[in-house]
């Protein structure tokens, strides 16, 4: 028994080594690595992005019309998702993890099978479509610190937060997105409507962690109307209402509807990639 333990503690050891190894051999390897080309961006985008994004980057095209929440129009170069503070440009492994992961709950999809040197060619391409990248530089990335544990009384004093900061006028009372601000309408800085996260649907848009909820909360989702917190919440507050929001995700759905919803947005990746040949 004491050498099977052992053995394991050294196995994962071993495997905790090694990937550390190659994570810093892939760090090392993409410092190094040649200025991305938008010319061969452009041709990524031509491919994979225009159907929805138009070839203007105005989110304007063919299939525009027929999805909602709308696709972004890259003219104005404001970015929701950023690790960077509200009215900054993102730092381009921003953009990079949206190509990567995709977007839950809308139609963009991910695109990690593009692999890292085109995701950066399509982002120095997409860079093209507004000035501000050639006159500004990205702020520094927000620091997220460490997370406390949770507990009863953290959830407490975030549902106290929760209430106070206003949250409920948008996301509802139970985070359910029903508020009175969502049901009298909301519209985002290019004039199209706005829906308030579900806080209880157990996923977010940019990311289902905690540090994910921090970084939203403290960098707002700029072009709409959720706010950075960053003058607001302390550090601790802020981790308060992160484990306040977390306890409202409701229970696991069961497997065969999680099933069903993989499924049904494969089918329209599988679509949409069908349509650009």
């Amino acid at each position: 028994m004491r050498f099977e333990i052992r053995t394991l503690a050294t196995s994962r050891f071993g495997a905790a080594l090694v990937l550390a190894l190659l994570t810093a051999l892939a760090d090392a390897a993409r410092a190094g690595e040649p200025p991305a080309d938008p010319g061969e961006g452009k041709v990524l985008y031509q491919r994979y992005c225009v159907s929805c994004h138009g070839e203007r980057g105005d989110g304007n095209g063919e299939a525009a019309p027929f999805i909602s929440p709308r696709p972004r129009d890259y003219r104005q170069g404001i970015f929701k998702s950023r690790s960077t503070p509200s009215g900054s440009l993102p730092v381009p492994s921003d953009v990079e993890k949206t190509i990567e992961n995709g977007l839950y709950g809308t139609r963009m999809p991910s695109w990690y099978a593009l692999g890292h040197r085109a995701r950066r060619d399509l982002i120095a391409y997409v860079q093209t479509f507004s000035a501000r990248w050639q006159t500004e530089e990205p702020k520094t990335p927000i620091v997220i610190p460490d997370e406390p544990p949770p507990s009863p009384q953290s959830i407490e004093r975030g549902r106290e937060i929760y209430q106070q900061t206003g949250c409920a006028d948008c996301h509802g009372d139970r985070g359910a997105g029903d508020g009175p601000s969502a049901k009298a309408g909301l519209q985002d800085t290019w004039g199209n409507p706005v829906v308030p996260a579900n806080l209880t649907a157990g996923h977010g848009k940019f990311g289902d962690s905690s540090a994910d909820l921090y970084r939203v909360l403290m960098t707002g989702v700029d072009g709409t109307p959720m706010p950075a917190f960053t003058d607001v919440l302390t550090a601790e507050q802020t981790w308060d209402l992160v484990h306040y929001i977390r306890s409202l995700r409701r229970a696991a759905e069961p497997w065969t509807t999680r099933l069903e919803a993989a499924s049904a947005h494969a089918a329209s990746v599988a679509t949409m990639l069908v349509s650009q040949y």
